[in-house]
């Protein structure tokens, strides 16, 4: 039975219904009086409280700069909803419920309340069940905010988090003593055993900033049924980057990854990229934005230090055109930079909503100021659309995919299309459907395997 409940869905399906369909009771409940003074307190209230959502979403992002962009929509309404739920509920319930403490019965709001609207009879119970109706409301916001981003997919997700990874890398799953320096694809020469590993493991493990001094959070990494084998064939790698705020674990948690990598290999005899699942940003809300800069130096770690421990640890081809990066949201964002900065280590990308360059804030003075201490010219001069303006790239392969309802990233992707392609870049450009969620990105993913596949010599 718990099993069952964990595998229940938070994103689609009868919670998210259930929930909203509550919440829009909960409220109903909450605003049915015969008062006219309730009906204009609710009136004021539901203006106040999508005035405050409002201000607050833009606090969040031109404020406090917790944000580069403005929050969804869904997400302001979903805060005015709750916002006016719990004054509503608050308004019912809280002197009634202190008056239940004391003993005493319920009374009118306009005789005892202190201040509540007058001429609307509350009694106890009433006010019991508001503070359930309160709950319903908020507890309707949580899973619809949820639902559109995807960040807890199951009610396992939830409760479990991330799943519990083994650490480290054994020996006998470490690099050989053989040539690992691959020119043709590795599907051609490989003939699976009789006897072989249905499934993938992924591990935790520690990636040092050796080069860069960058201090990273434990990374993961994917190794596919074929690297289990007894003559392992020598495999092609994707560096694997998730959003912002987030870590690594997300696209495990968020993502489904280990669904679409092993699902990949059942097709593919064994074969799947060895993914590698960096952290690029050192902490859940920090953002360094995949660069070089006063916050840190990532492009560094990403660009020497990753592609260093990999080679050095792990049984994979050494031949960099048989690598890729990508990723999804700032993931996104920094395979661009990557591709566009070290096209010779990673020549092959997918970018999952990607932004035209990467931000801290809205505001782009604000960005400027703190990783480059003002110096605009310097900022400019390594973001992606001034390097594909600049430089040529022939031999990169590339495929971007946006959400069908995220108009603002998919027009980045159609600007960062044509820059690429008059840059010499061979690329491809979809949609999913969806908007900027880890939804959209579990319905990429298949599609994303597929491409980088096929350009690193898996089919």
């Amino acid at each position: 039975m718990l099993k069952w409940i964990y595998a229940q869905s938070l994103a689609t399906g009868v919670i998210p219904a259930v929930a909203l369909g509550l919440g829009v009771l909960a409220l109903a409940f909450l605003l049915i009086r015969r008062s006219r003074r309730w009906w204009l307190f609710c009136a004021i209230t539901g203006v106040l409280s999508a005035a405050a959502a409002t201000a607050l979403g833009w606090a969040v992002i031109y404020a406090w700069y917790w944000w580069p962009e403005d929050l969804p929509a869904t997400v302001i309404i979903c805060v005015g909803f709750a916002l006016w739920g719990l004054v509503l509920g608050l308004a019912t319930a809280l002197l009634g419920l202190q008056r239940l403490i004391r003993g005493n019965g319920g009374a009118r709001l306009g005789q005892h309340d202190g201040g509540a609207p007058r001429g609307s009879t509350a009694s106890t119970p009433r006010r019991l069940v508001a503070v359930a109706a309160t709950l319903a409301i908020v507890f309707a916001s949580a899973v619809e905010i949820n639902a559109y981003f995807g960040e807890f997919p199951t009610v396992g997700s939830l409760v479990h988090g991330s799943p519990a990874l083994a650490t480290g890398i054994p020996h006998f799953l470490q690099k050989k003593d053989i040539v690992r320096y691959r020119t043709e694809p590795a599907a051609e020469s490989w003939i699976p055993p009789k006897a072989m590993v249905t499934a993938g493991q992924f591990r935790s493990v520690a990636i040092p900033g050796k080069v860069s001094g960058f201090h990273a959070r434990n990374g993961i990494v994917y190794l596919p049924p074929a690297y289990f084998t007894k003559n392992p064939p020598v495999l092609p790698v994707v560096v694997l980057v998730t959003g912002q705020p987030g870590s690594p674990g997300d696209w495990l948690q968020a993502g489904h990854l280990g669904q679409a990598l092993d699902s990949f290999a059942r097709a593919h005899k064994g074969l799947a990229p060895v993914v590698v699942i960096p952290d690029p940003n050192g902490a859940q809300e920090a953002n360094t934005m995949c660069m070089n800069s006063a916050l840190g130096k990532v492009d560094t770690y990403m660009s020497v230090d990753v592609p260093n421990w990999i080679t050095s640890t792990l049984n994979v081809d050494t031949n960099h055109k048989h690598w890729a990066i990508a990723g999804f949201s700032y993931g996104g964002t920094c395979a661009m930079q990557m591709v566009t900065r070290h096209p010779f280590v990673y020549p092959t990308f997918a970018a999952i909503s990607s932004e035209l360059e990467p931000a801290l804030t809205a505001n782009r003075a604000v960005t400027v100021e703190r990783a480059f201490h003002g110096n605009t010219a310097a900022f400019n001069a390594v973001v992606p659309m001034t390097l594909l303006s600049e430089r040529s790239y022939p031999e990169i392969h590339g495929w971007l995919a946006t959400g069908a309802q995220d108009a603002r990233y998919t027009n980045y992707a159609v600007a960062l299309e044509r820059a690429g392609a008059r840059a010499g870049m061979k690329l491809e450009r979809t949609t999913f459907p969806g908007g900027h969620s880890w939804i959209m990105v579990t319905e990429a993913m298949p599609s994303a395997l597929s491409y980088l596949g096929t350009q690193l010599g898996l089919q």
